[in-house]
């Protein structure tokens, strides 16, 4: 029975707020990692490839609630998760950082103006006045102490990374030299409508650099560019992707070592908005960054056997953390543990020890032409995902990212677009009516084809729910199911089997918008459950980050790594 006015449920969404406090359950708390899981910027786009103002943009802005200094490492990522731009943030203890994403993909990246100048030490450890790195006065626990410890590889003339890691960047462009790789990797860009076929709009790029894909110019950037941010916090200042080894072999994301000067990494608190000016006359809509916190026990080495977790970022860690090893990329003996030199021991951890994110999820739904009501969600996901390889069939392989998905046109059977992430989904209208596919019989016993199979296909997606028959299939024009609420599961609930979707999980955001700037809201959509964890014999239902156990002799969880 429908017990509120659509108008009155509107208006008590936008006052209220949830929290769901569980370990490895992602609750609104500080964590050590914020996901800001899509953005959008919009606009034209100059010869120069800059974006010009009006259009839509996302606001980002993220605090320091602890009291040392700390560096935040921002990447921004593309929908086929593929790490496409990085930068340092110093933030003094307390401090509060705001950015507008039209801005940083135009090479503002001095968002913190009172911290990132450029004194005679840069704060990430280089003397600008000979070259050297010399992280002191920077190093430490003070609230204008950013870094925990130099830059492991400081003072080795062969490696690159603490050469170039810097807090203060060129304006006005700080990329101006790989603008175009940068823009091409994450414009075609705009609402999806599709489930079924990833044909649809805005799901697959022509030109995506990140990815490899087509030529990659200037010219060929369209003006909508979407993604995703995360927001690290890190022991010291770096140019790694968290995409790569060395992010976690040389400890640059902040986890153990922590504790004993009595603080902890979980100092990151944040929000996002995301406006449209020429929709419903200035339509905003926000919610908080996603925090996840770090946890001392998701450490992903151990001796004997391999304590793999299902972190945020373990599709990363798997396949360059060896089985017999907590920190560097050497392989070793089980038992005979090796650590990255440079790196003071306290600080030594094997992973990410993030918290994953769930895979079930909630929400209502409006869509109703009659009162201008609609919805769109914002779904992040992430997975260690098959693709098809130059001789596929015979040549699959496994990565964390989608971009050979991608560059084979996003074939079913690959990528998010197969059996595994295929969603399993009931939709309600307001009056508890659950839409369920009719039947026709007939003399000789004809039943309906089974429904089309429906799948979320990229990294970071906005969907547009409106008149959507495919996730709502009881819509009518009439006006049956205008609204309601849907249940989804982000995975074939009878078909989930090692190795793929190990790694799965996701997030969704909700954006309900109506007549009147009032009526425009956005807010996180409950949890249900995490996800299954894989105990050595099979997968089990857990509420928390549950240990995953793997015999380093037994079955890999990949066919091949390209």
């Amino acid at each position: 029975m429908r017990k509120l006015s659509v108008f009155v449920a509107l208006a008590l969404l936008a006052a209220s707020g949830t929290g769901f406090a569980a370990a490895c359950v992602y609750d609104n708390v500080p964590g050590a990692t914020l996901l800001i899981p899509y953005f959008r910027v919009s606009g034209t786009v100059d010869g120069s490839g800059l974006i010009g103002p009006g259009g839509t943009d996302t606001k980002v802005s993220f605090v320091n609630v602890s009291w040392p200094g700390i560096i935040a490492h921002v990447t921004v990522w593309n929908k086929y998760s593929k790490a496409v731009l990085d930068f340092n943030v110093p933030m003094t203890g307390k401090d509060v950082v705001s950015m507008n994403m039209r801005d940083v993909l135009n090479g503002h990246l001095n968002v913190n103006p009172l911290t990132q100048v450029k004194p005679t030490k840069d704060v990430c450890g280089i003397d600008l006045s000979t070259g050297k790195y010399n992280a002191t006065p920077y190093v430490g626990w003070g609230q204008q102490s950013y870094l925990r410890f130099p830059h492991p590889q400081s003072g080795n003339s062969g490696e690159l990374d603490w050469q170039v890691s810097i807090s203060k960047y060129a304006e006005p462009d700080a990329f101006a030299g790989f603008r175009a790789q940068v823009m091409t990797s994450l414009d075609e860009s705009g609402d999806i409508t599709s489930f079924q076929k990833s044909s649809g709009a805005n799901i697959l790029d022509v030109d995506n650099s990140a990815c490899q894909v087509g030529s990659g110019g200037i010219a060929d950037i369209t003006g909508e560019f979407s993604g995703y941010l995360t927001i690290d916090v890190v022991n010291y200042c770096t140019n790694f992707f968290p995409n790569q080894a060395e992010f976690y072999e040389y400890d640059a994301i902040a986890t153990a070592g922590w504790q004993p000067y009595g603080y902890t990494p979980n100092v990151l608190m944040g929000d996002v908005f995301y406006v449209d000016p020429t929709a419903n006359s200035g339509n905003i809509s926000g919610d908080q960054a996603v925090a996840l916190e770090f946890h001392q026990y998701l450490n992903a080495g151990g001796s004997g056997r391999f304590y793999l977790y299902n972190t945020f970022f373990a599709r990363f860690v798997y396949d360059t953390v060896d089985p017999c090893e907590i920190s560097d990329g050497t392989a070793s003996p089980c038992g005979a543990q090796t650590f990255t030199p440079g790196v003071p021991p306290p600080f030594w951890f094997g992973g990410d020890g993030r918290e994953p994110l769930g895979e079930h999820y909630g929400f209502r739904y409006l869509s109703s032409a009659d009162l201008g009501l609609r919805t769109w969600i914002l779904v992040w996901r992430g997975d260690f995902v098959l693709n098809p390889g130059p001789d596929s069939p015979n040549d699959d392989y496994y990565t964390p990212d989608l971009c050979d998905w991608l560059a084979a046109g996003g074939p079913k059977g690959y990528g998010f677009y197969d059996t595994n992430h295929q969603l399993t989904f009931q939709t309600w209208d307001y009056d508890e009516g659950n839409y369920s596919v009719p039947t026709v019989g007939n003399p000789s016993g004809y039943q309906p084809p089974p429904p089309p199979k429906n799948y979320v296909f990229l990294e970071a997606n906005r969907i547009d729910l409106y008149q959507n028959t495919q996730i709502i299939p009881g819509y009518t024009t009439a006006g049956a199911f205008n609204g309601g609420w849907i249940d989804v599961l982000f995975r074939n609930d009878t078909s989930y089997v090692w190795p793929e979707s190990f790694f799965n999980q996701a997030w969704v955001g909700v954006q309900h918008t109506g007549p009147g700037t009032l009526l425009n809201v956005g807010h996180g959509a409950p949890l249900f459950q995490t996800g299954p964890y894989w105990d050595g014999f099979g997968y089990t239902e857990d509420p928390l980050c549950t240990q995953t156990f793997v015999n380093p002799s037994s079955k890999s969880p990949q066919k091949r790594v390209k």
